[in-house]
């Protein structure tokens, strides 16, 4: 059995795969959520494994996936600072986990290490070096996604695949610029709070908003829960708004001018990515409702016909596969769509490890 842990404060989801079956929960991080989790899987036995996800591990934990001893929980407290919320939780699983089941093979799975070889150009921010010293820099985000839709769909590809450009759509949509199995681009910064537009949070944003929201009388943590919380779609239509509602494609005015503000988020990042990879192969994407994203898909691809792309009509396209592409055989780069099964691929990628 491989039990997998994933930090959603204030929740701990946890994934579970036993013989090729899949169950998952979710739990308040509070008093007894120990016993409770336990209960519900059923135990640990020895030699049985537990994996946890670190959604940042800054310059300190560089390995997508990583055996746990005591001197990586030891960094793993030294990464608490990138993402106070999720790698306090993240830390505070595994030390409890660990220590009720030490027979049991534990595991890290880190999100941020696909981008440590992010070329300097890439990842630096213009600010004193002093600061580039202590850490502040552009780590990127979802890298285990990424890293996965890259490999799965190189070994798919019926033509060579050395450049690639990776979107994952969802209620946080990113993309990556990937060349040969190497990040070199990414719309995510220091965390997921840059970049494209999402569910809750605003994506790029002048940082002078911040103290102009300061100078109003806001304190800094209510600005950070209006950024990354309480912004994105559902601050445009003044509802909670996540990815599936536009795929659905309402009608009414706010929800036609989102869907139009999210499609330019995307077309910016992606054809800034072929510039930064002097073109590509592929454009990869990647969802957990990728057969309801066509439409959006096709939309976003037909806005660059101009460099060569040659798309399926949408009736002859066959979306029962785990990979299937948009694109005809003649066409120049190729679209590859993925379903992305969060639970299964994080446990896979624990199980390819042992």
């Amino acid at each position: 059995m491989t039990l997998f842990f994933d930090p959603y404060p204030p929740f701990l989801r946890w994934y579970k795969e036993e013989n090729g079956n899949y169950e998952e929960g979710k739990c308040a991080f509070a008093p007894g959520w120990f016993d409770k989790v336990i209960k519900e899987v059923g135990g640990i036995k020895e030699n049985e494994s537990v994996g946890y996800c670190l959604y940042h591990g800054g310059e300190i934990i560089k390995s997508p996936v990583t055996r746990l001893n005591p001197a990586v929980v030891k960094r793993l407290e030294q990464c608490i600072k990138f993402s106070p919320e999720c790698n306090a939780l993240t830390f505070r699983v595994v030390r409890r986990c660990i220590k009720e089941f030490p027979g049991a093979k534990h595991t890290l799975l880190c999100d941020t290490a696909f981008f440590t070889n992010l070329p300097q150009e890439a990842s630096t921010y213009s600010v004193p070096y002093e600061l580039l010293k202590k850490g502040i820099r552009r780590y990127g985000g979802y890298g285990l996604c990424h890293q996965w839709a890259w490999e799965k769909t190189k070994i798919f590809s019926y033509t060579p695949m050395n450049k690639a450009i990776s979107v994952y759509l969802g209620n946080h949509t990113n993309a990556v610029a990937i060349e040969k199995g190497i990040s070199k681009e990414t719309s995510s910064g220091f965390a997921n709070l840059e970049g494209i537009i999402s569910s809750r949070s605003c994506g790029d944003i002048d940082p002078s908003v911040i103290f102009q929201l300061h100078s109003t009388g806001m304190s800094f943590t209510a600005i950070s829960r209006l950024l990354s919380n309480e912004s994105g779609f559902t601050a445009l239509i003044g509802k909670k708004t996540e990815f599936l509602d536009i795929l659905k494609r309402g009608k009414g005015a706010k929800e036609v001018a989102l869907r139009e503000i999210y499609y330019y988020n995307i077309l910016k990042y992606v054809g800034a990515f072929i510039s930064v990879l002097d073109g590509t192969d592929a454009i990869i994407f990647t969802s957990e409702e990728i057969k309801k994203a066509i439409p959006l898909i096709l939309e976003i691809c037909k806005r660059f016909e101009f460099l060569g792309f040659k798309l399926k009509p949408k009736n002859s396209i066959d979306g029962n596969k785990i990979i299937f592409d948009l694109a005809t055989k003649d066409s120049s780069i190729k679209v590859f769509c993925l379903e992305y099964n969060k639970r299964k691929v994080l446990t896979d990628w624990i199980k390819e490890d042992l």
